[in-house]
């Protein structure tokens, strides 16, 4: 079984996808199966995350749609079975499927977010000249869909789309030597991008309404300037920004936190929950995302993103004892593994790519 997988960019600025997908096809190669990737290099100064032999990084599209005469060309030379493409409104998911429809070859989106309201509303116009002129088409005509979550999917029915829709979550490297005790620094993290979707003005008046002077609020991200000065704005005592960390240093700022927080207005999946849970530390996320398993496998609270509800949350979580605090991390790391772990997550992607290739019964997964 040969898979390309097409996407963007995997910069360290793209986000989580960039890391899901990496794991993924890294977990399909660990199963045996012949995946690659396709993206694009970084511009500048950027970093990428990976630079592995299944990776081919092309110079970047030197417009606003990332239009790429040689991507285009290393896309129609893929003989192989199945073309996965990942996020949406960019040229790399458009000449992906038009190729995949022109080879006759199966093509798999994975929208990753991109068709949610909110997104939608983000550059609204822009966006339905691009459905109708190509996108449209790319979708009605794919032979399946990739939701990370329940929600995913239904934002992708609420638009009428009616392709099969394969529920598969983003894949979790697990480290066994991840310590499950944690510190008993007093600290509660927010980790990812600094942008008003992300609600993180609502996280610190929760913080500010809650009036602990034992935990400090550990902001770790960075965004639009403008943004990050209102946020400063009106922050009191105890909030600390650190700015954007990566690999070691995140971690090791990590290993100091009580809980995460995950206020976001809309999220498709979350990377920094299973990253958090692997590591022994409950989280708090708004129902804008879609981690209600919070709730059912109490490793932390899935609730309202208001202010006063986050800020009575809080307050339950400072006062939660460190014997119960513990006995939840280990919840969340039995529920990462058990169905988060790059492992768990390949065989259910390659039973996709099987019953797609050679049909037979529909995996539960798929709706």
């Amino acid at each position: 079984m040969k898979i390309l997988h097409t996407i963007s960019g995997l910069r360290i600025s793209d986000g989580g996808p960039t890391q899901s997908v990496f794991n993924t096809v890294q977990g399909l190669r660990q199963q045996g199966v012949d995946a690659s990737i396709l993206t694009f290099q970084p511009n500048g100064n950027e970093k990428t995350l990976f630079d592995d032999n299944f990776v081919t990084a092309l110079p970047c599209g030197n417009t606003r749609f990332a239009y790429s005469q040689k991507y285009r060309k290393k896309v129609a030379s893929f003989t192989g079975d199945i073309i996965h493409t990942h996020s949406f409104w960019l040229y790399p998911v458009h000449i992906s499927s038009v190729t995949a429809r022109r080879r006759n070859i199966p093509y798999i989106i994975a929208p990753r977010g991109t068709l949610y309201p909110e997104a939608l509303n983000y550059s609204k116009w822009r966006k339905r000249i691009f459905m109708q002129l190509w996108f449209k088409k790319d979708l009605n005509f794919a032979t399946c869909l990739q939701a990370t979550c329940k929600q995913e999917l239904e934002h992708i029915r609420n638009i009428g789309l009616p392709n099969p829709v394969a529920v598969i979550p983003n894949p979790m490297v697990i480290n066994d030597k991840t310590p499950i005790e944690k510190t008993q620094k007093k600290q509660i993290g927010f980790i990812g991008r600094l942008h008003s979707i992300k609600n993180v003005e609502t996280l610190i008046k929760s913080f500010n309404l809650a009036k602990t002077d034992e935990y400090e609020l550990v902001i770790i991200g960075d965004g639009d300037t403008q943004y990050v000065r209102s946020l400063k704005n009106i922050s009191k005592k105890n909030v600390n920004f650190v700015g954007f960390l990566d690999g070691k240093a995140k971690d090791d700022i990590m290993s100091g936190l009580s809980y995460i927080v995950l206020p976001s207005h809309s999220e498709s999946f979350g990377m920094i929950v299973p990253e958090a849970l692997i590591k022994g530390i409950p989280v708090i996320a708004s129902k804008g995302t879609p981690w209600e398993e919070l709730n059912t496998h109490h490793c932390g609270w899935w609730i309202d993103n208001d202010v006063e509800t986050l800020a009575a949350t809080l307050k339950t979580a400072i006062n939660t004892p460190d014997s119960k605090r513990l006995e939840m991390g280990e919840n969340g790391k039995r529920l990462v593994m058990t169905n988060y772990s790059v492992e768990v997550v390949a065989k259910k992607m390659i039973r996709l790519y099987e019953w797609i290739l050679k049909g037979g019964e529909k995996p539960e997964f798929v709706y």
